[in-house]
């Protein structure tokens, strides 16, 4: 028991770590190129072998704004998806019980 409280109390620590260091680094598109740029030259410093070029600051916005608008996207969705869902569900399920009642 013991061991598993320890083991769930580690996930969750890296698991918070993760979290708040990827807020940081995703905090703003601006953040983001200038963290990706840093990276780009540490690395193309310290590995010796031909990387491929990083994306140019015009498709990191464009993907930015993307990825932003498909999540919004499927925010918006959610509520008349989930309606839908359970309607279907409920219909399942009466139509499951009507046929074991005959």
């Amino acid at each position: 028991m013991a061991v598993t409280l320890v083991k769930l109390a580690g996930k969750l620590t890296i698991g918070g770590f993760a979290l708040y260091g990827l807020s940081e680094v995703l905090s703003s598109q601006d953040n983001t190129i200038k963290q990706l740029s840093m990276l780009d030259s540490k690395t193309r410093e310290n590995i010796p072998v031909t990387l491929p070029e990083l994306p140019t600051t015009t498709k990191v916005r464009h993907s930015w704004n993307t990825g932003v608008q498909r999540v919004f996207g499927g925010l918006e969705q959610a509520p008349e998806a989930a309606w839908v869902l359970g309607k279907k569900g409920i219909s399942s399920a009466k139509d499951f019980i009507n046929k074991r009642m005959k």
